[in-house]
């Protein structure tokens, strides 16, 4: 797991996927919602809440890229030992869910992304104090 601000992101090395997405990005300054790339990138929009603990997710093939765009929300993060699965992993959406408690939690705040390894199950979503909206792009970096 690697939390950090968007300008930082030349820091990380992790295969040539990622080096593609990172020289992409760096192109668009802090708020890519129009980026396009030859990765997947899921554009979200939600006010945030207190957690729902039914919706903990887990990947196999891809690293996810939580950017948040414009708000701020809670991450909570736990392993999946520690957790109850509530369906068989999706091998052709690389995606299984979760339920059970929040182990750590992370603050994301607008400008900031979160880089989750496979093993890395998150919930996110919470509201940081109050309910706010938050405006974010999830990129897939296949492994």
């Amino acid at each position: 797991m690697i939390k950090d601000k968007l300008e930082n992101i030349d820091r990380y090395s992790i295969n040539s996927k990622f080096e593609k997405f990172k020289k992409t990005i760096s192109l668009y300054g802090d708020y890519p919602m129009d980026l396009k790339l030859p990765l997947k990138a899921i554009h979200l929009e939600y006010q945030t809440k207190d957690f729902d603990l039914t919706k903990f997710e887990n990947h196999h093939k891809f690293i996810d890229i939580h950017f948040v765009v414009e708000g701020s929300e809670l991450i909570g993060i736990n392993s999946f030992d520690n957790l109850n699965p509530t369906m068989k992993y999706d091998e052709e959406n690389d995606y299984q869910l979760f339920e059970g408690e929040v182990n750590e939690t992370i603050i994301l705040n607008s400008g900031y992304f979160l880089l989750l390894f496979p093993g890395e199950v998150h919930v996110t979503g919470g509201k940081v104090i109050e309910s706010n909206k938050v405006k974010k792009i999830v990129y897939k970096i296949p492994l």
